[in-house]
Order: structure tokens, then sequence, then C-alpha cells
């Protein structure tokens, strides 16, 4: 007697032979075609992969139930993490399991709020220094100087050391070089095939190893010197595992700054970006939050509700991790769905955040949204920073950040929209293509 074959009723969507034919129509536009389909498929849609299982969401209650309330039955592809940490480690973002929550409890207390209180004036002197070499004139591409400047802030963060400019530049240069390789291999993996004859990944594991000797070298440092110091280095060495009482090897501690690095300057210079676009074509609102900021320091900016809000806006219309994906462990059904283990969830935030029928005015910059309802930011549809337990961990390091630079760059600075609309590149991070913009120095500084 055969077994007989459990049934599942996964969404309705695209069979393996229609995911094919929209392989193309996918690459070259994934959110232009995702969002279509949501629209075609009333915001939820499965598709084909090869022997792989997709359901695409940006259903609020599907989306939180994958993320928090089943959180357990659910992991990130081996397929994208041990790709990715053969060349970033084995760090809080491309691990899983129980190795994963461990390191989440070791690393999560160095970034509460009040505990990054002391990387504040860090973030700051980054910022008023890169300021004072800023660009002004016409047509000035502002992404690749916030690009610059998230990556000394992160840099500086890590290790409050003086590194030489060319130390930095080659972590820099490194660094950009395998983000660029890793998303390439992500989106290509046919292009893995060729790699033992070009040697291609053989040069980009060298450079791997280079970036981590270089972190390794201060960490040594570090530890010889005996000096304290308010940076999340020391937070890291000084980390104890509740069950052991040890610290982190050298080798954990590179991976973690690995991953802060990989996920934390990116990610805050593609939304600053955003932000910037959004303020130079958004006038009545720029006015508005300059005039937030009179009488107040930049430490009080934390607490400015209107910038609060413009940052959270800017995040809801372009937020930097636009999907996300995991798998199911086990079999596991939502609603009217059964679906089988192995099954690959992709929830898709773009799509969620300018939802008409969740957002009034869904595709207008309307930072008062979330004054008027100060709950909206904590509703279950929206999502800047993930959420459930796998939440970005840096949310609090990188809104103090961006509000940092908020405040310092408008008293310094006058911005003009030059009419150009930058493109979105959907990669790991959803990054402008360039940001063209007019750029004023006040006349009173």
């Amino acid at each position: 007697m055969g077994i007989e074959k459990k049934k599942y009723k996964l969404p309705v969507g695209y069979s393996l032979f229609q995911t094919m034919l929209k392989t193309n129509e996918f690459l070259n536009n994934p959110i232009k075609f995702i969002s279509k389909s949501m629209v075609a498929f009333s915001g939820t849609y499965s598709a084909v992969l090869g022997n792989k299982k997709l359901i695409l969401t940006q259903n609020p209650e599907f989306i939180n139930y994958i993320l928090k309330e089943n959180n357990r039955n659910y992991e990130k592809s081996e397929f994208v993490t041990k790709r990715a940490a053969k060349f970033f480690g084995n760090g809080l973002l491309f691990s899983n399991g129980d190795y994963w929550l461990k390191q989440r409890r070791l690393i999560q207390p160095a970034f509460h709020r009040e505990k990054l209180k002391g990387l504040n004036n860090l973030m700051i002197k980054s910022i008023d220094d890169y300021l004072l070499e800023l660009p002004v004139g016409k047509n000035i591409d502002i992404y690749p100087l916030t690009h610059q400047l998230t990556f000394n802030i992160i840099i500086q963060s890590l290790f409050d050391i003086k590194l030489s400019s060319q130390i930095m530049e080659e972590i820099h240069q490194i660094f950009t070089e395998l983000q660029d390789f890793l998303i390439k291999d992500l989106n290509q993996p046919f292009r893995q095939f060729f790699y033992p004859m070009t040697g291609t990944e053989r040069a980009k594991l060298k450079k791997a190893k280079r970036l981590r000797e270089i972190f390794l070298e201060i960490i040594l440092k570090r530890k010889e010197s005996n000096k304290q110091y308010d940076d999340l280095l020391d937070m890291f060495l000084n980390s104890k595992y509740e069950d052991t009482g040890e610290s982190m090897s050298n080798e954990q501690i590179v991976d973690e700054l690995l991953i802060l690095i990989f996920a934390g300057h990116e990610t805050t210079a593609n939304t600053l970006s955003w932000l910037l676009y959004l303020l130079s074509t958004n006038k009545e609102t720029t006015q508005k939050l300059t005039d937030s900021f009179h009488g107040s320091t930049i430490h009080e900016c934390l607490n400015n509700e209107y910038l609060k809000a413009t940052i959270n806006e800017a995040m809801r219309l372009y937020p930097a991790a636009w999907m996300t994906e995991r798998v199911a462990i086990e079999d596991d059904k939502f609603g009217s769905y059964s679906f089988p283990k192995n099954t690959i969830i992709i929830p898709f935030f773009f799509g969620l955040h300018r939802d008409k029928n969740l957002w009034n005015e869904e595709l207008n910059f309307v930072p008062e949204r979330f004054i008027i309802n100060n709950k909206v930011a904590k509703l279950k549809n929206y999502f800047p920073f993930g959420a459930g337990p796998r939440m970005c961990i840096g949310n609090n390091f990188a809104i103090a950040e961006m509000s940092f630079f908020i405040f310092s760059f408008l008293k310094k600075f006058q911005i003009q929209a030059t009419g150009q609309i930058p493109e979105m590149k959907p990669l790991i991070t959803l990054r402008p293509d360039k940001v063209i913009l007019n750029i004023k120095r006040n006349n009173n500084l």
C-alpha cells in the first residue's frame, strides 16, 4: 500500500512554467513585477522556482505570523546565509538556530538605547567632521556622500581610535567590493559555475581574509592596551555568555563586527539619501522640520517628534529592507493556506508600506501621519526594521545616527531639487541609483 501524498493549499499564483516565462520581467524590475502581482493576486501569491515553493505576501497578518507569532518555525534560507557567511562570517545576520539565539542574547544589551548614549558623541563628531568638507554647488550626487559618511560613523563607533587614511580606504574598498560581488552572486547564481575557471571567488575570499586580518590586529592591540573605550568593540570584549561566563573568541568578534558594518552603513545611507530627496521636493516639510530645531541642542533632537515622524515616513516610502525571506522548518498553515516545510516565505515590505487599503495618501510624503496617530509606527502594517526576535538589532543606533545627521545638515545647508527622480535599485537593500541635488551652505555659517 502506497503512502498517501499530503495535500497542501498554497495561494493562487504562478506555476513553474509561468515563473520561468516571467523570470526576465522579475529580474529587470523586481519591485514593479512583485507590486503588479500583488494587485493581481490580492496581496499574497505563490510561485515555483525549481523544486522550491515560494509564497510572497504583503498581508500584514501573514507577515506578523511568520516573523513574530510563529517565528520558531522559520529561519533564514541556507542559500543566502551560507553564501554570505563565506565572505562576511557567521555573525547575527547570517546565522540560524541555537547559535543565533546565543549571540543575540549576548549582543542585544549593547544596543539598548541607554547603552548607546556613550556612542552619541562619536557619531556627532564624525558627522561634524564630514560636513566641514561636504561639497556644495549644483547637481551634486548625495548618495556616495551619505554612503561614505555612514561608513565613517560605523567604523568610528566600532573603534574609537585613529585609523590611518590608508587603512580606512582599504577597509571601505574591500567591503564595497565584497558587497557588490555578493549581490551579483545572489541575484545571478549561475555565475558560480564559472568561478573555478575565472578564479573570481578565490580572489574575493583573499580580500575577505585580508579584512579579517585588519580587524583581528585591532582586537589584539586593544586587548594589549588595557585601556577603556566607549565604543562597540569594548562592549563586545566585555560581554560574557550567561551560561559559561566566557567572552566571545576573537574570530566571533570579527564576525559580529563585519555584520554590523554590512547591515549598518548601507541601509542608513540609503534612507538618508531618500530622505534628502524627499525633503528637497517638499519645501513645506523641510521648513517645518528646520523650525522645529530652533532653540534645541543636537542631543535634544532625539526627542523631536517631527524629526522622528519625518524619518519614519521616509522609511515607509523607501524601506531599506524592502523584502526579507524565511524558510519553514516544518509544515505550517495560515488562514486558508497550508504549505510544506522548506517553503520560502517572502514578506514584501515595500508593497505593504504603500498599500492603499492600509494607508491614506499612500504614495505621498506625509510625516504628520506619524504624529496625528502616534501609534501608527507600532502598527502591524509598518516594518522599517523587520519584526520579531530577528528585528534589526541596530534600530536605535540607526535612528540616532539619522537624527543627528538631519539636525546638523539642515542647520548648515539648504537643499534644492533638480528635477531628477532617483531610480530604485532593489538589491539586498533599496538603493537609489543617484540623488542629484543643489546644495548651498547657509550664509550665517
